[in-house]
């Protein structure tokens, strides 16, 4: 087990020698970047993220779960983000839940444990399990709001508008409150109210994940969305904090991070979003903080990054 001063070593020679072997990437909307120069003149993340799909099957599976806390170190990640919790809590699993994030922040150093939620009811169970944990480690830090309001017929934004603030009432009654954040993908549903969904946005939440779902890092396919939210956040007189949202699935970025495939790390395209953010110019962009960037999904990132490194890939 690697303690949490060796998990952050940086290494200089494996990112110089990689970079050596990587082309630089052209994207589709014009945008040039190089990994390399990304790598020498990005700061790291603060934020490294990777939802936990198929959790039910790992929680209470010992072998199970060292394997994932090893490979999310190992990669670098510092947040996980916990799907399957409906199950977990309609059985009341909390002791293997607690005793599963105790040793995700004591024994792997991996602080952020998010609780995937959808609902109002949702958050309420969050409570009572954060409630019933007397070790402060096992409870969850960040509550994560799930509900696509623009993909459903059966809750549009005013339906999730209610669900940001079930989220905030109740995390703001915990003893020490988590953090309030959200998936977004696009401003319809309804359709023409892009400014009045930001703004809400903005003001209940403290952080944003903001989906860009391409084969390649391409900030222009996510730039309006975040001129959007960075208008908002001037207007109340915040900086907003925004996750860069991938995808490893097999239609997305699977190759570009597969190590048989184009072989780029996890840390690589943040690196080249930001590159990207730092060139463009919008309205609001000073109001924007990209932190750091979340991977969908466990199943298929390892999938395309199954090797575990000899050394931590850290800048």
């Amino acid at each position: 087990m690697r303690s949490s001063s060796l998990i952050i070593t940086a290494l200089t020679v494996l990112v110089l020698t990689d970079c050596q072997m990587k082309m630089p990437t052209v994207n589709p909307g014009g945008e040039y970047s190089s990994t390399c120069q990304a790598m020498k003149h990005i700061p790291p993340p603060a934020y490294r993220g990777v939802y936990i799909n198929n959790f039910l099957e790992i929680l209470g599976d010992t072998r199970k779960e060292d394997s994932l806390l090893v490979w999310c170190v190992e990669n670098g990640f510092n947040a996980i983000s916990l799907y399957d919790l409906n199950t977990v809590m309609a059985d009341e699993r909390f002791s293997s839940l607690g005793r599963f994030i105790r040793k995700t922040r004591s024994v792997y150093g991996i602080d952020q444990v998010a609780a995937v939620r959808g609902s109002r009811r949702n958050f309420i169970q969050n409570a009572r399990y954060d409630a019933s944990r007397t070790d402060k480690n096992e409870r969850f830090t960040v509550y994560n709001l799930e509900n696509e309001w623009w993909n459903s017929d059966d809750c549009d934004f005013n339906c999730f508008v209610g669900h940001m603030k079930s989220m905030r009432s109740t995390q703001a009654g915990l003893e020490k409150p988590v953090i309030a954040e959200a998936y977004i993908g696009w401003f319809r549903n309804p359709a023409g109210q892009e400014m009045q969904q930001a703004d809400s946005l903005v003001h209940w939440l403290d952080r944003i994940m903001v989906h860009a779902y391409r084969s390649i890092p391409q900030l222009s396919y996510m730039q309006d969305r975040l001129e959007f939210l960075g208008k908002a956040a001037k207007k109340q007189n915040k900086v907003m904090d925004v996750i860069l949202l991938f995808s490893a699935e097999s239609d997305v970025m699977f190759d570009y991070y597969s190590e048989t495939g184009d072989n780029y790390t996890f840390d690589d395209a943040y690196a080249d979003m930001v590159l990207q953010f730092n060139a463009a110019q919008f309205e609001g962009k000073s109001n924007i903080r990209i932190v750091g960037y979340q991977v969908f999904a466990y199943t298929w990132a390892k999938a395309a990054r199954p090797t575990v490194p000899t050394l931590p890939r850290m800048w």
